[in-house]
């Protein structure tokens, strides 16, 4: 009996000193995709675009990146960037200005998944905001039983937006 109330004190103990250490956010795993970059022509008309599109909160905006070379030789650039985060969340969108394509497509970019709930909102919101080139919803079905429903359309410099609702299966 001794050794069973041991046993549930010393359980009961590591309950205790894990609740307490725990601070309700898991630790980061490595690794894991941090970030998509994608540059854009007017920062601010893309900012205003995705900032209404999809509630995204800019969480930094970057005009000087000073860089440490491996021989120890330090360079600064003017850039203009911004970061973009869902609230909540820790992934980074990443928005640099900088001239694209004569064709108006970055050739650094295929396109922007975002998951959504309800896409026929979520295409409207999108359109409101200026999206262009709406393919229209469509069902697609993978043959390992996923499926969703899709969207695509064109931001402020032609770059490729996707919006997906999974209805059943897995990403």
């Amino acid at each position: 009996m001794k050794i069973r109330q041991a046993l549930l004190f010393l359980t009961l103990s590591a309950m205790l000193l894990i609740a307490a250490t725990y601070t309700g956010k898991q630790k980061a795993l490595s690794p894991r995709f941090n970030h998509v970059m994608l540059y854009v022509s007017d920062i601010d008309a893309s900012i205003e675009f995705y900032t209404r599109a999809f509630d995204l909160e800019v969480t930094q905006r970057i005009t000087s990146l000073k860089v440490l070379q491996p021989d120890g030789t330090e360079t600064t650039n003017t850039v203009n960037m911004a970061f973009l985060k869902f609230p909540g969340q820790d992934f980074v969108f990443e928005m640099a200005e900088r001239s694209v394509e004569d064709n108006g497509i970055s050739p650094f970019f295929q396109h922007l998944g975002v998951d959504v709930k309800n896409i026929e909102k979520a295409a409207q919101r999108v359109l409101d905001a200026g999206g262009k080139d709406y393919t229209g919803v469509r069902t697609v079905r993978t043959n390992l039983n996923t499926s969703a429903k899709n969207a695509f359309f064109k931001g402020p410099d032609g770059e490729s937006i996707e919006l997906m609702e999974i209805m059943s299966g897995e990403f």
